[in-house]
């Protein structure tokens, strides 16, 4: 049923004739592309003036989501390296404005989630193609966590670290 609504978005293509062509095996919009005029011309009460226009269609529907696709993993990974950014300029501030600290227990492991964090950064990367909707979640998320660190302590910064690094394993366990 879902198939054949895909299918209805094409003009000149309507509940019956949607029916013959998934019955014909060319139950999507990239299966109508596939067969192109001369597959589509077999289809019994296909409009053969209305072929080209059909076929025209459907080239850019399938175009279209091909696109998103593309253009959805290049805004993941452009929100990735600005993470990635993000966290490089948490450690950096941390180094700055609490160097006292830093020689402490909690300092280090501040430090060690900050390493954590990238690495499971890097991890979440490479799984971006596979799980585009997973990871735009978890990116954002943490992107949440890491935006709420601006002004907190060494203590909170850590909490915020782990709490950045828990979105980010969502996306690759």
């Amino acid at each position: 049923m879902k198939k054949l609504n895909e299918l209805k978005q094409l003009k000149g293509v309507g509940a019956v004739l949607s029916v013959r062509l998934a019955e014909a095996g060319y139950d999507t919009i990239a299966k109508v592309v596939a067969a192109g005029e001369e597959g589509l011309k077999k289809v019994k009460g296909i409009n053969r003036r209305m072929l080209p226009a059909i076929l025209e269609q459907a080239h850019q529907l399938a175009g279209a989501g091909r696109a998103s696709k593309t253009q959805k993993l290049e805004e993941l990974k452009r929100q990735a390296a600005n993470l990635k950014e993000q966290v490089q300029g948490v450690a950096s501030r941390v180094r700055e404005n609490f160097q006292e600290e830093l020689t402490g227990k909690t300092g280090k492991k501040v430090e060690k989630q900050v390493m954590k964090v990238i690495a499971s950064l890097e991890k979440a990367e490479g799984k971006l193609e596979t799980r585009v909707k997973k990871a735009g979640k978890g990116l954002a998320k943490a992107e949440k966590s890491l935006a709420l660190l601006a002004a907190a302590g060494v203590a909170d910064i850590g909490k915020g670290l782990k709490k950045a690094r828990k979105s980010l394993k969502k996306i690759y366990s």
